[in-house]
């Protein structure tokens, strides 16, 4: 499953992020987020071009996204609470912002133009603090979007719960019962925690 948002602009600053929900050469669920560079703007047809920078490292990158980063995304688009991951693999480290913002929409009508706020969020993505990648996420783009992300987790928990079924199958696993123990409650309360 796949979605791809093209957003060039005249200042030839635009990207186009590919959110790919596949499978990896293992079987693996996994997610990866693309991301290009726009290369230019024609100024006449009012559009942009992205496929000249598709190649160019220094223009485009491919992240993964894990079931729960995904799942930190849905969280963002329902809460509107800003999400930040960090991903570090040896020396490289790449930093994901989801960020709400409010965005006036003019709705023309018989009555004359009405502004309206609608909920919108910006995704930065920036790569060893020299490559930044931004994408604006409109309200209907959100949607679509967490509907991928949520198919992207429901295929990973089947995943995870096919591969516990065949290992258990396969070792002969019998249920332990779990051990009981008899502590007292005032001994084990924690003040920090909410519950």
């Amino acid at each position: 499953m796949k979605y791809t948002l093209y957003k060039p602009n005249s200042k030839n600053s635009g990207a186009a992020f590919s959110f790919d929900s596949v499978k990896d050469k293992n079987g693996k669920n996994v997610l990866f987020v693309s991301m290009i560079q726009q290369y230019s703007w024609d100024d006449k047809r009012k559009n942009g071009s992205f496929k000249e920078n598709a190649k160019n490292p220094d223009k485009s990158a491919t992240i993964m996204l894990s079931f729960n980063e995904a799942g930190e995304f849905i969280s963002s688009f329902k809460s509107r609470v800003p999400f930040v991951a960090f991903h570090k693999k040896n020396d490289d480290t790449t930093i994901i912002k989801l960020t709400p913002w409010d965005k006036k929409r003019k709705i023309v009508g018989q009555d004359g133009d009405q502004w309206h706020e609608t909920p919108a969020w910006g995704i930065s993505v920036t790569r060893n603090s020299s490559q930044t990648f931004k994408l604006p996420i409109e309200a209907g783009e959100s949607e679509v979007l967490k509907e991928l992300l949520k198919s992207y987790i429901h295929e990973c928990l089947d995943a995870n719960k096919t591969e516990y079924s065949k290992n258990n199958q396969s070792n002969n696993y019998k249920k332990k019962e779990p051990e009981t123990k008899q502590t007292s409650v005032e001994n084990n309360v924690e003040d920090d925690v909410p519950f």
